[in-house]
């Protein structure tokens, strides 16, 4: 891999992945040991930042629910500052960092500036984490259809900028990132739309991480068993006939039952 001279800085928009630090790309980890400066979300694995040279920078500007470090737009300036300070900068961001990332924003913006910019893809947790938790987002005898969207932009106190009741006419698999705090009305808006109240559906919360939990459930009482599971924040929701293969292709949970497996190398032995 070519880094750009460091008289031009660049900037590498990266995805770290799920949460698992074995899943973050090859390309990812090389862009962060030549890094100079990281500038990471709150769902990047600190396990990640040990491989950035010990002498680099590392900028934490994540966002809670209700806690925002610093906003998009001071975060874009960090990253156009530090370029033109002749630096390597990685953008470190939760998943892949065009899905739901804000890398579309971030980009415009180190474009607009006439910075040098790459883009890193990494794993998606909308795939990822149903993935580790036995669930096929598709399944040729269930679906051929998978549809990701957010839960948690709100355009209003009331409802969130997503037509769910359109959605639930679609059918196939549907994957909402970040929509804990608002399944309920989603919930209803999706048996308003004439989705089936007796929906398969499960809640992961820290998929691919040791402490993945799941709740499973139907429309109409993934909410109370959520709830009384206390699942929170980060936690990932499907909704589909697919959560129905969970039982069956429960790996992950197998891994940490069966302790005379033999662990995965880790990150560094890339």
């Amino acid at each position: 891999m070519r880094y750009e001279q460091r008289a031009t800085g660049k900037v590498y928009l990266v995805g770290a992945g799920p949460g698992d630090a074995e899943l973050m790309t090859v390309k990812g980890l090389r862009c962060l040991r030549a890094a100079d400066v990281v500038v990471y979300d709150n769902l990047v694995n600190p396990a990640l930042l040990d491989e950035a040279p010990l002498q680099a920078q590392r900028i934490f500007v994540g966002k809670k629910p209700g806690y925002h470090t610093a906003k998009q737009e001071e975060i874009n300036a960090l990253l156009i500052h530090y370029a033109r300070e002749h630096c390597v900068v990685v953008r470190l961001k939760g998943g892949d960092p065009f899905v739901f990332g804000r890398g579309g924003e971030e980009a415009l913006a180190l474009a607009e500036a006439d910075i040098p910019f790459e883009i890193v893809p990494g794993v998606s947790s909308a795939i990822a984490v149903p993935a580790y938790a036995g669930i096929p987002v598709t399944h040729r005898d269930y679906t051929s259809l998978v549809t990701i969207v957010t839960g948690h932009e709100q355009c209003d106190g009331n409802s969130t900028g997503v037509d769910w009741e359109t959605l639930a006419k679609l059918g196939g698999t549907l994957v909402i990132l970040m929509g804990v705090s608002h399944f309920s009305r989603i919930a209803h808006r999706l048996l308003d739309g004439g989705l089936a109240a007796d929906t398969p559906v499960a809640v992961i919360q820290q998929g691919t991480l040791p402490q993945q939990r799941m709740v499973k459930g139907t429309l109409v009482d993934i909410v109370e068993r959520a709830e009384r599971a206390a699942i929170k924040s980060p936690a990932i929701t499907i909704i589909g006939e697919v959560v129905n293969l969970s039982d069956p292709l429960a790996w992950f949970e197998a891994r940490y039952s069966l302790r005379e497996l033999e662990p995965l190398p880790t990150v560094h032995a890339y």
